[in-house]
């Protein structure tokens, strides 16, 4: 039962992480290359900055839910398993969670060059 605990605690660790991110994000005013959603575009200027944080901010609310509930559900379901099998299950429940923030990347990179490339040529 000791190692479902870890792992359950674990599993919840991205879901945690979607939270942190949602909730820090939209706060960075300043463009800097420590923390918020970083990459060449979203750090062109201040204008795409601030968009990049609010929309990786709204992205990872949405994935925030899924991402906790398929940990929960999946943990509680596997509860009375063998170790192998919690280890193996909660490994695969980790890997999902993680694509979260790939989906993160992609949304946000593409909502940046719809919005700043549209906007660039309207000028």
């Amino acid at each position: 039962m000791g190692f479902w605990i870890f792992m359950f605690i674990i599993t919840l660790l991205i879901p945690a992480a979607l939270l942190l991110t949602w909730y820090i994000c939209p706060r960075l005013k300043r463009i800097n290359n420590l923390s918020g959603y970083r990459s060449k575009m979203s750090m062109q200027n201040q204008e795409t900055w601030d968009f990049a944080q609010k929309y990786c901010s709204k992205i990872s609310l949405y994935m925030f839910f899924p991402s906790l509930i398929l940990g929960i559900v999946i943990m509680l379901a596997i509860s009375s398993k063998s170790i192998g099998w919690i280890g193996c299950t909660g490994l695969g429940i980790i890997i999902i969670q993680m694509m979260s923030f790939v989906v993160i990347m992609i949304f946000t990179e593409k909502a940046l060059k719809k919005t700043f490339n549209e906007s660039e040529q309207k000028d």
